[in-house]
């Protein structure tokens, strides 16, 4: 409906005003607050300067046009407000055709095909080998899935990819740590999550020793080195830390839902990296003290080191090498990278860069920060062994499932492992989610694993709630138009409509401003409205059959939004809780 009032203002506009220079999409439609229509918009407001008069004038005429089409049959008011606003309510049928529609694509609704032919790579995860998969990257990973799915329910096609750093300091002070530790002789038959708490002790004490030992800081910056050039015995061990590790973010991955299309090691990036540097010495990149930076300060940005004063380069020009790869190997038209809030101004030169070399990306390159994840509104380091472990906030979390959760004592463990799995995922991710990327965010699972309230484990309740109702009130055969046209509608049911009919544009909104906390606000709000209608208007005593069937249809469509609503946030809903 909304898309159908912008196509036909930006019609009647075209036809009584001359020369305006003004798209259907610069169109504004939004939805007042309740008492003031299901849409307004300020198109008076918005032609006045152009035309030099009035924006109610305006606003009047254009009001009187859309009352002589036939359109104008689906709104019991069409009004124009001072200063220049046009406010519409709709009929009562033309709420029950709309939801007829919602029932015809069913499972489909809210997809679209708005990005179709188009591709783009999403990058998000980037765990270090060689150290603990800690909660910025669960954060980044649960962000990054839902930013896919927002882009895959519009029709693109999405490239999921995982850039993670397996050469460089952080590697070789762990590899250092183990060479003086000493790999032990079972280590192979230990727990993979167990290994990489051994490894990432190792990186702790590799760095302590940095930072505080002349000699040590000798040989880790020599270890490195070896690793580069993949030589000696250095080499042979960092090769089989880096693969306990890969298992261990393998697993963790899969645990959260996340698979990728495409992973790019730091190491495959390096000699392009190199090249990239070598190719732009004395124009892009200036020498200064040995090293090879680009001086930022004169654009209004940072300046960056991309190649040592040891001609290694840096991370900064494997980024650029990455930046260059992903569009050459997969012709891409959009590419969207998340990363910490603390990444913000290295992306802005990143991007700067990229696009200095290769202007026709420009535009194509958006970075998308996320804060901090916090436990007792405290961030921790890897570097100084105080980090969270992603893994161990996953289990934290499943054991307050456990405890909030009452399962029917007739479920199998299966079953009830799969509840405790599917809550507990749904709690943290409805938590990260909930808010916008740049809010820092503080873990308390007595706070978000509640089951009432602004949580997931309470939009998962929706949905199992009305799975149950739609299980005990079969639907043996859903009203034509004309039955569901018929019945007289309550203020619950058509409120309920609304909320519905609105998903798609939340969808769009959602996946436009990358912005999943909006679906988060959207799926809490209908399961609102769901339950003043169920407490309102009875199913099981409704007053004839036809009514029951279509509160059963009102519902299964409900759920239906509720499932769609939650895949787009890598959330799936149990069966039964």
């Amino acid at each position: 409906m909304k898309n159908k009032l912008q196509k036909l203002i930006f019609e009647i506009v075209n036809k009584i005003y001359d020369n305006l220079e003004i798209s259907q999409d610069e169109i504004e439609i939004n939805h007042p607050p309740e008492g003031f229509g299901d849409f307004s918009c300020n198109i008076g407001m918005q032609l006045a300067s152009k035309l030099k008069r009035g924006p109610f004038e305006i606003t009047q005429e254009i009001e009187g046009e859309i009352k002589k089409t036939k359109f104008a049959n689906d709104f019991e008011r069409i009004e124009a407000v001072k200063p220049g606003f046009l406010n519409l309510s709709m009929t009562e049928e033309a709420v029950s055709k709309e939801f007829l529609q919602i029932n015809e694509v069913g499972e489909k609704y809210g997809f679209s095909e708005k990005g179709a032919g188009k591709k783009v790579m999403i990058e998000f995860g980037q765990p270090n080998t060689h150290k603990a998969f800690h909660v910025g990257h669960l954060r980044s990973a649960i962000s990054g899935l839902s930013v896919t799915r927002l882009f895959e329910i519009l029709g693109y096609e999405v490239v999921k990819a995982n850039y993670y750093g397996d050469v460089g300091m952080h590697v070789a002070k762990s590899t250092w740590g183990m060479k003086q530790y000493g790999l032990p002789d079972d280590f192979e038959g230990w727990d993979v999550h167990k290994r990489m708490e051994l490894i990432n002790d190792m990186y702790v004490e590799g760095s302590r020793a940095f930072n505080d030992d002349e000699k040590a800081e000798k040989e880790i910056r020599q270890v490195n080195k070896n690793i580069y050039q993949k030589e000696g015995k250095d080499y042979e061990l960092y090769q089989k830390l880096r693969a306990w590790s890969l298992q261990h973010q393998a697993e963790a991955f899969s645990a959260l839902g996340v698979e990728y299309d495409r992973q790019y090691p730091e190491s495959e990036v390096y000699e392009d990296a190199m090249k990239i540097v070598t190719e732009n010495k004395g124009t892009l990149f200036t020498k200064s003290e040995g090293a090879f930076i680009y001086d930022g300060e004169k654009e209004g940005l940072t300046t960056w080191v991309f190649e040592t004063s040891e001609g290694i380069p840096t991370y900064s020009a494997k980024d650029l090498a990455l930046g260059v790869k992903k569009f050459e190997e997969f012709d891409l038209d959009f590419s969207v990278i998340t990363t910490s809030v603390e990444q913000t101004d290295y992306f802005k030169v990143i991007i700067h860069c990229l696009e200095k070399l290769h202007p026709e990306l420009k535009g194509k390159y958006k970075h998308v920060p996320f804060g901090w994840l916090l436990k007792d509104n405290k961030k921790t380091s890897s570097r100084g062994g105080g980090v969270i472990k992603g893994m161990d906030m996953l289990a934290e979390t499943r054991a307050v499932a456990g405890e909030k959760i009452s399962v029917d004592s007739d479920y199998d463990e299966k079953t009830r492992n799969d509840i405790m799995d599917k809550v507990a995922l749904a709690g943290l991710k409805f938590l990260i989610l909930s808010h916008e990327f740049h809010n820092k965010i503080n873990y308390n699972p007595e706070e978000f694993m509640k089951l009432s309230g602004f949580s997931g484990p309470f939009i998962l309740y929706s949905s199992v709630r009305i799975k149950s109702i739609l299980r005990k009130f079969e639907i043996e055969k859903e009203l034509s138009e004309e039955e569901f046209l018929g019945l007289e509608k309550q203020k619950e049911e058509i409120d309920l409509i609304k909320k519905m009919m609105l998903f798609p544009e939340v969808v769009e909104s959602a996946q436009k401003q990358i912005a999943p906390h909006l679906i988060c606000r959207y799926l809490y709000e209908l399961s609102q409205k769901f339950n003043l209608f169920y407490g309102k208007c009875s199913i099981q005593k409704a007053q004839s059959e036809e009514l029951k069937t279509m509160r059963l249809m009102l519902a299964k469509n409900v759920e239906q939004i509720l499932v769609t609503g939650l895949w787009t946030l890598g959330i799936e809903a149990p069966e039964k809780m």
